[in-house]
């Protein structure tokens, strides 16, 4: 068992109580427009502040400009203090367009899920792929995570350090390069923070809790400012033996018995003839013919992992002359987690030669197979110890040129390592055959349950563990030069041109075996990137020009070429347009196309080719069964593609300060996906779909028998457990996908200010997926899979109505998914919509003229107010997490959870 215990949050809220009556009251932090996400605005200079920055704009190159034709979807200061999530990808999957598909804390099961052994997480907009958007910290790009060098985890950064999240849902490569398939994340931290602030949380629902503890303090001088931040956050388990919806049998709900055979006590199978084990042990004469054990291994794994994050920024500013400042920014993070899994349980082949040896009366076999879980010898669960650690810093010059043309330099340096040490899942194949064949009753294994097991033949064994670990170095370098060209009657044209450098070094590996033996892999990978890029903005009509239906028209192109040492060379463009027809009214639209080069882990896995031995739902027997299935890297793969057009408006009317109407249609046809479906155990419920990865009968085993001759390792069961598999499950990644998706996004905020009654805000944003069609692989029909299980919804929306007055301000927060279909069942499964709604409650005490109470705020917060459990699907748990009879990718186990919490201002 594992001896890791992450640290207990015992008396944060008592620490944190007496930080904030010690503490000295420092200067408030200067007023900003913490929502306002858009265009840069200047600050006022009052002497005391340093050199105005120019605000972070995500979607485009030139300095001081919106992005042109795309849409630009902001989650400001104010938002993210109004959330009672406690981590950046909890925030992020607040707005509809983020989806949980795929790459998560939760669940592996997803497409991109399987190498994410540290069960870290990604952002994937509009569930296009979890490696199709791409992530910047203060628009730039950031070390990679994962043991596989794959995704960012947003969780590194507190969310006491953001000012805002923006997000351009729209191909951005002709900007960004690789990755920005589905469009570009940008985490934009605070910056010019004038004193100090303290905040804890604490949340708990049934059997699980949250809480955090952070701290973020700045200083500004009339040169520069800096600005730090610290936050600690604790997360326990919850285990499926917590949750009443979850399991393996769903009769009682309408759906399958999902539960399997090889159980505690098992099953003796002899002749063709399964025999249940009865609880108290096997004789000759128990032993019934046909009948038959199941249970549920799964029970007692973890629906969301124990996890502990501590996390850091510093980010500095300073004037070097008139002109010339210099900047640097830090962050740091390491997250711990501990997931409880399944305990190993296998088909044990037992010789006659066993010293417990029993074989049902009128029988007398040689060997005989013992259907086996080993949860009553080792303990209820397997584990895995999760460490990552990552820290990145940049500095920068910018340089006044000539004009309003700047010189701004940059470099960057991360590292990141991941650690996973698993044990308990997999047994030792050499002890465990030993073990079974000895005639001693010392040294004997005995699994026909009429005596315990001695410890140090159970110890032998379960020593079998796994170490895979991944450390990524990253080094980029950017010089962009941007200012005005010239002048139309309509503004300004602006251009910027720049040179990127990227290099990317990933050892990467996994040992296997006993603790005292390991054997495995030790690869490392590079690659790097060198890319220029240019972008040009037209102002055609503007303050100066201006005509009736012509208030303002901007054109903006781009384009981009990275040169890869491994992939070749892509050259991606892009177009926007802007037309305000009136003052009131912004109509944009853009074109662009995309590229995403396939992860280094793709082409080598980290731990080489390996087979699998898994339990899939058959629905032609209607049971489970054994297959397997082969894991490896896939040298021939080729670069992602994609074409995008969007277009859309803004109506933001005068007489409303503050309110807007947005919509936006996008089209998005992205082509050779690099998918692999090692973690997906429900692919034989579509066997149509994914015919060109399945192999069954003769030709099967044929191909098992010539991998195991090959010396690939087996996971899950011995190499004689393998050959007797009749199905086999290529899982290895390929340009296998092609994915057409066209919809709406859709947004509306109103706010409503009074003299006397205080302030309402009213907001709603949505997207609709008008058609989602998939080709899973080049031998499957493209078709239309928009609401169908593992797909986008067609449906997502999120709405809040709030109110302020005073120190007060509370808001509701509805939810709302609809029903989609579960296309693994046959008939097709209904599920149902899903809403749920939050509540939050908070009062700044300041104007209480309670001594002491000065900037000091209270919260209380409801989430999943009236304990919505997640609608029931006609799902097999899996060991990566998830199923059981609901959709991890849609819903959360947790369910309601109260949170209160504190902060004060110096």
């Amino acid at each position: 068992m594992s001896r890791l215990a992450l640290r207990h949050p015992v008396s944060r809220l008592a620490m944190a109580a007496f930080a904030l009556a010690a503490s000295p009251a420092w200067a408030q932090e200067a007023a900003s427009e913490a929502g306002q996400a858009a265009a840069p605005q200047e600050q006022v200079d009052d002497g005391s502040s340093p050199t105005v920055q120019e605000i972070i704009v995500t979607g485009t190159s030139i300095r001081g400009a919106a992005p042109v034709g795309s849409p630009l979807v902001a989650v400001g200061r104010a938002e993210i203090e109004q959330s009672a999530a406690t981590t950046t990808i909890k925030v992020l999957q607040e707005t509809p367009q983020i989806t949980n598909y795929g790459v998560s804390d939760t669940s592996r099961s997803g497409a991109g899920g399987a190498g994410n052994v540290v069960y870290g997480n990604s952002i994937n907009l509009r569930g296009i792929g979890p490696y199709a958007t791409l992530t910047l910290i203060n628009g730039r790009r950031a070390v990679p995570q994962g043991t596989t060098g794959a995704t960012i985890d947003p969780s590194t950064i507190p969310t006491l350090a953001l000012e805002r999240v923006e997000v351009i849902a729209d191909g951005a490569s002709a900007v960004y390069g690789s990755d920005a398939v589905a469009g570009v994340a940008n985490l934009i931290l605070r910056r010019n923070y004038e004193g100090a602030q303290i905040e804890v949380q604490h949340g708990v629902a049934d059997n699980y809790l949250e809480s955090q503890i952070g701290m973020i303090a700045g200083h500004k001088w009339s040169t520069g400012q800096v600005t730090a931040s610290f936050q600690h956050t604790y997360r326990s388990n919850l285990s499926g033996q917590d949750r009443d919806f979850y399991g393996a049998d769903l009769t009682s709900r309408g759906g399958a018995d999902y539960r399997v055979t090889q159980c505690a006590p098992g099953n003796i199978v002899t002749g063709g003839r399964s025999y249940a084990i009865p609880a108290g042990g096997a004789t000759p004469g128990n032993l019934v013919a046909g009948t038959v054990n199941k249970c549920d291994n799964l029970k007692a794994i973890d629906l969301v992992p124990q996890q502990e994050i501590n996390a850091g920024t510093i980010n500095l500013d300073q004037d070097i002359t008139d002109g010339i400042r210099f900047y640097a920014d830090v962050y740091a993070s390491r997250r711990d987690a501990l997931r409880r899994g399944q305990v190993a349980a296998q088909n044990l082949n037992v010789p006659r030669s066993n010293a417990f040896f029993v074989a049902p009366a009128g029988t007398n076999p040689a060997v005989e197979t013992v259907q086996y879980s080993f949860v009553n010898d080792y303990g209820p669960y397997s584990t895995s110890d999760i460490t990552s650690k990552t820290i990145q810093g940049t500095a920068g010059i910018t340089a006044d040129l000539f004009g309003d043309w700047q010189l701004d330099v940059y470099g960057s340096y991360g590292w990141n390592k991941d650690r996973v040490f698993s044990q308990g899942s997999q047994t030792d194949s050499a002890s465990l055959a030993a073990a079974l064949a000895s005639s001693n009753p010392a040294t004997a294994f005995n699994p026909f349950g009429t005596s315990a097991n001695d410890p140090g033949v159970v110890a032998a064994i379960m020593n079998n563990v796994s170490t895979t670990q991944g450390i990524s170095r990253m080094k980029a370098a950017e010089a962009k030069l941007d200012g005005t060209l010239f002048t139309l009657p309509g503004g300004d044209v602006k251009l910027a041109v720049g040179l990127e450098y990227y290099k990317l070094n990933l050892r990467t590996g996994q040992l296997r075996g006993r603790r005292e033996a390991q054997t495995g892999t030790d690869i490392s990978l590079s690659r790097n990137v060198k890319s220029a890029y240019a972008e040009v903005l037209v102002p055609i009509f503007g303050p100066g020009n201006a005509i009736p239906g012509f208030h303002s028209l901007q054109l903006d192109v781009a384009g981009r070429i990275d040169k890869y040492s491994d992939v070749g060379t892509t050259k991606n463009p892009k177009i926007g347009i802007n037309w305000e027809p009136v003052a009131d009214l912004k109509l944009h639209g853009s074109y662009g196309e995309s590229f995403r080069a396939p992860l280094l882990t793709q082409l080598v896995s980290a731990g080489g080719s390996q087979l699998y031995i898994q339990n899939y739902y058959d629905p032609t027997v209607g049971t489970t069964v054994q297959g397997v299935a082969l894991s490896g890297g896939n040298l021939d793969l080729k670069p992602e593609t994609a074409r995008t057009w969007s277009f859309g408006g803004e109506y933001s009317p005068a007489f409303l300060p503050g309110a807007q109407l947005s919509l936006n249609y996008f089209d998005i046809v992205y082509k050779g996906q690099i998918n692999g479906y090692l973690s997906n155990l429900n692919v034989l419920r579509q066997e149509d779909l994914y015919s060109s990865i399945i192999t069954r009968g003769p030709a099967a085993q044929a191909r098992i028998a010539e991998l195991v001759a090959s010396g690939l390792t087996v996971n899950g069961g011995t190499p004689a457990n393998a050959l007797a598999a009749n199905v086999f499950v290529d899982g290895r990644p390929s340009n296998l996908g092609t994915t057409i998706t066209r919809g709406l996004d859709f947004g509306l905020a109103v706010p409503i200010r009074t003299d006397n009654a205080g302030d309402f805000r009213f907001s709603l944003r949505g997207t609709h997926f008008f058609t989602y069609k998939v080709g899973i692989t080049p031998d499957s029909p493209v078709i239309d899979q928009a609401n169908n299980i593992d797909y986008p919804l067609k449906w997502r929306a999120r709405g809040i109505a709030g109110w302020s007055k005073g120190g007060f301000d509370g808001s509701i927060v509805v939810a709302w998914q609809n029903g989609y279909n579960n296309t693994y069942v046959t008939p097709v499964e209904r599920i149902k919509s899903y809403t749920t709604v939050d509540l939050r409650l908070a009062y700044d005490l300041e104007g209480t003229g309670i001594p002491g109470t000065e900037g000091v705020r209270i919260g209380l917060d409801v989430q999943n107010l009236f304990d919505r459990d997640p609608p029931f699907v006609d799902l097999a748990p899996t060991s990566n997490g998830g199923g059981g009879g609901f959709d991890p990718q849609t819903t959360n186990a947790v369910g309601r959870m109260i949170s209160v919490s504190l902060s004060k201002t110096f």
